[in-house]
């Protein structure tokens, strides 16, 4: 009788240890259950995604990457004040000139600035030109003072190439009040310009743009509608500058040219100084 009630204690235990067991490894899969749904329910609301892109919203970005060779390799400030947005630069080398009158016209009926890359010797012969360009809020930038291939990158250095920038400057200061100190190297500061003579430049006091787009508009005499063609094609990024010149085809197509770009979301800016962005087909940070 004894050993039959130690049998049966010993079985009930061994039964309770087994019962034990199996109610921890239940509770053990429902902890872990409950853990891959909560996993599960968060990945598919996406709760962590919208704060990522709560946060890039609010980010307002406010310089434009340096661009590379054709400038193309460029960022533009995707986001202000959390609204994606397109900016075209138009610039225009060479004037002024006997054209640059219509084209500040057609500017002005169109609320827009521009930058103007001008000849030295044609600011000095044109000041009324010039004084009206800065007073209506374009921006006066500098282009040399000869064009002359030769002389402003044959020589061996870049001394002829400074003083001729510094000559122009200091003719759009006597003109306006103002000194510009953004250039526009003649022909493109690809490849003529290298390293020493950039930093050169740069130790002058100036900076640099080149372009994103050219509209080839000096190609295309009698043939407007070529330039409005190129600008088309090539305009394909959120910030771009647009390479003009002062010509009579430049005037035709110009009001064509602005209603394009505005109908693709872009707006219109002059070059501002303290908004300064590097655009020289050498990715040269310190142009």
């Amino acid at each position: 009788m004894d050993g039959h009630n130690v049998v049966s204690r010993s079985s009930r235990h061994r039964k309770k240890r087994r019962m034990g067991r199996i109610f921890m490894l239940l509770v053990m899969l429902i902890i872990v259950g409950v853990g891959v749904y909560a996993g599960v329910k968060m990945l598919l609301s996406g709760d962590s995604l919208a704060s990522a892109s709560t946060i890039r919203e609010d980010f307002v970005v406010t310089e434009v990457a340096a661009m590379g060779s054709a400038a193309k390799d460029k960022t533009a400030p995707t986001l202000y004040n959390g609204m994606k947005r397109k900016v075209v630069y138009l610039t225009f080398d060479d004037g002024p000139n006997a054209h640059t009158s219509e084209l500040l016209d057609i500017m002005k009926n169109n609320d827009i600035k521009g930058t103007f890359f001008m000849l030295g010797e044609n600011a000095k012969n044109n000041p009324d030109m010039v004084k009206r360009m800065y007073e209506e809020g374009h921006y006066p930038g500098l282009h040399s003072m000869t064009h002359d291939y030769s002389k402003l990158y044959k020589s061996g250095g870049s001394k002829n190439f400074i003083e001729e920038f510094q000559e122009a400057q200091s003719i759009v200061n006597d003109i306006t009040g103002y000194k510009p100190t953004l250039i526009r190297a003649p022909y493109g500061s690809a490849p003529q310009i290298g390293e020493e003579f950039r930093g050169d430049i740069a130790n002058a006091g100036f900076k640099m743009w080149d372009w994103t787009i050219d509209s080839y508009d000096w190609k295309y005499p009698g043939n407007p509608s070529a330039i409005l063609s190129q600008v088309q094609s090539q305009l394909t990024e959120d910030t771009e500058v647009v390479l003009m010149h002062d010509r009579e085809q430049t005037a035709q197509i110009l009001q064509q040219v602005i209603d394009y770009i505005r109908s693709q979301g872009y707006e219109f800016e002059a070059y501002h100084p303290d908004q300064h962005f590097i655009c020289n087909f050498r990715h040269d940070e310190r142009l």
